[in-house]
């Protein structure tokens, strides 16, 4: 999936928790304000009021719904970037010469000196420790062309 895809699907998504988190800071704010009538009718300080207990019910049932849909959306979104990242972390393994063996298993990089285990299965902290090892210097080396001396 190109990347153009997947930050389409980011977007909708992040979008939509935010629409739903809108919504229910509206009906906690609707709740509130109900809850606050009907404490001042028990408590003798209004007279009338006019809530029905089908709306307190209704703005709680409204913001359940909405948390459901948040951590759902927010439970889908956390899976798309660990995929993606995983994505990430084999191109680069595989870009730089790592291999997935079997035994030992794990991912492997070898230099033309020695070779490392990177990690037994995941691929992201591979591709972590490979970084760090390259940054460290344990790039492969090609070998200098010789002159002849003749």
């Amino acid at each position: 999936m190109s990347t153009h895809k997947l930050r389409a699907i980011y977007k909708q998504l992040n979008d939509k928790i935010d629409e739903a988190r809108e919504a229910a800071l509206f009906e906690i704010k609707e709740l509130k304000t109900d809850l606050n009538e009907l404490q001042r009718h028990y408590s003798g300080r209004k007279k009338v009021t006019d809530i029905q207990p089908d709306d307190v019910l209704r703005s709680a049932y409204e913001i359940a719904h909405r948390m459901r849909d948040i951590t759902k959306r927010q439970e889908i979104l956390t899976e798309l970037e660990d995929v993606a990242e995983e994505a990430e972390a084999l191109q680069y393994l595989e870009s730089r010469g790592a291999k997935l063996l079997n035994r030992p298993s794990g991912w492997h990089f070898q230099t033309s000196k020695e070779r490392f285990l990177l990690h037994e299965e995941d691929p992201v902290q591979a591709a972590a420790k490979l970084r760090k090892l390259l940054a460290s210097g344990k790039r492969l080396k090609k070998p200098k062309k010789r002159k002849n001396n003749a």
